[in-house]
């Protein structure tokens, strides 16, 4: 399916336009590169605008920002700490064979669900591995008395 085909899709728009909020995203043109950083998807038609224009993928981040647009390269972490408002804990997979990645994921699933996690994502990334995400929303407010949202990057 081309991309724009797959993007024209209003639950693919809605759900991007959901992720997004509050989000830096970066947008691919194939072989061709990166869009210009920060950016931000607000509307459903943005991701459909983006499509026509050539966009083979989005990039959504980790990080939830007050405002993503002040993002700006060069910042010092405490000015990042400043816009940041929370993250998402992102476990990365890569393996020499996708089978390798696939066992991996799903012992880290398992691990997860046997410590009570229950709000778990896992996506396959591409070429020779797996994201496995856990929303923000999951963690409480405070670890060992310092607010989470501060505990970023590890």
């Amino acid at each position: 399916m081309n991309p724009l085909s797959f993007y024209s899709k209003k639950k693919i728009r809605e759900a991007i336009v959901k992720v997004a909020r509050n989000r830096e995203i970066v947008v691919k043109y194939g072989d061709k590169g990166f869009g210009k950083r920060p950016d931000i998807i607000q509307f459903e038609g943005d991701v459909l605008e983006l499509a026509r224009q050539g966009v083979t993928s989005f990039h959504i981040s980790e990080e939830h920002w007050s405002d993503p647009l002040k993002l700006q390269p060069g910042m010092a972490k405490k000015q990042l700490d400043e816009l940041r408002t929370g993250w998402d804990f992102l476990i990365d997979i890569d393996a020499e064979a996708l089978e390798y990645s696939r066992v991996t994921a799903n012992l880290i699933v398992e691990a997860l669900k046997f410590h009570n996690i229950k709000n778990i994502s896992v996506k396959y990334s591409g070429n020779r591995g797996f994201h496995i995400a856990i929303p923000f929303e999951a963690f409480p407010e405070k670890v060992n008395n310092q607010d989470t949202k501060m505990l970023f990057p590890f």
